[in-house]
């Protein structure tokens, strides 16, 4: 998966999409709504281990809506839980920094982050939050850890649904080229060319494939 990844990205053309992802039109709005996902509400007074109907907002700026009975759940019934698992994955860490031994303590099976995604998914009582948008909470909460899924970025890479999709991704990080540059290298370099210096390397990637497979669809 590493080696495909890393072909479907041609340096200069993802420079470019980046840049235009956080392009604004002549009248002043945006060219996509997805640029202020992790921006939206600002920084200050933004608690790390809660859920808020920001972040949920935030999540449709990515085109996606979180269904009424899941907001309620996730901001009232399941906050406490969905707190305490927050605060189990450390807000701080790197996707791309990642020994394994903490991607297994944070991702792995039966991690703070599994049993959210299995909450949010709700499977015993289901409230329609799939595994796209399930995804794009998490993120909102730790971008630089967990990466967005969608049906585009899923075409792209030649996933299979979103099983295992945390350990790919974690084997493509980690993997080196040829001559000794990792993926994360590369995306480093992109966010510094396209001047984004916010964004996380997932995002980065994510952008990248993302316009890439919009283009292949049409």
């Amino acid at each position: 998966m590493s080696k495909q990844i890393r072909s479907r990205i041609d340096h200069a053309t993802a420079v470019r999409d980046v840049r235009e992802y956080f392009a604004t039109k002549e009248n002043g709005r945006p060219a996509y709504t997805g640029s202020h996902f992790e921006t939206l509400g600002g920084s200050e007074n933004v608690d790390p281990n809660r859920i808020t109907a920001t972040d949920l907002i935030a999540v449709s700026m990515l085109s996606v809506d979180v269904p009424a009975q899941a907001s309620l759940g996730i901001l009232e019934t399941h906050a406490e839980k969905i707190s305490e698992l927050l605060s189990g994955i450390p807000h701080d860490l790197k996707f791309e920094d990642l020994p394994t031994e903490s991607f297994e303590k944070y991702l792995g099976d039966g991690s703070p982050a599994d049993e959210l995604w299995a909450l949010l998914r709700q499977h015993g009582d289901k409230w329609d939050v799939g595994q796209t948008t399930a995804s794009k909470i998490i993120a909102r909460k730790r971008p630089h850890l967990v990466p967005v899924f969608d049906s585009v970025i899923e075409a792209v890479v030649g996933l299979k649904g979103s099983k295992d999709q945390w350990r790919l991704w974690f084997s493509a990080f980690n993997d080196g080229s040829a001559r000794g540059e990792t993926l994360a290298d590369e995306l480093r370099a992109i966010r510094s060319e396209a001047d984004q210096p916010h964004l996380s390397l997932l995002r980065v990637l994510d952008i990248a494939l993302w316009k890439l497979g919009k283009r292949e669809q049409n």
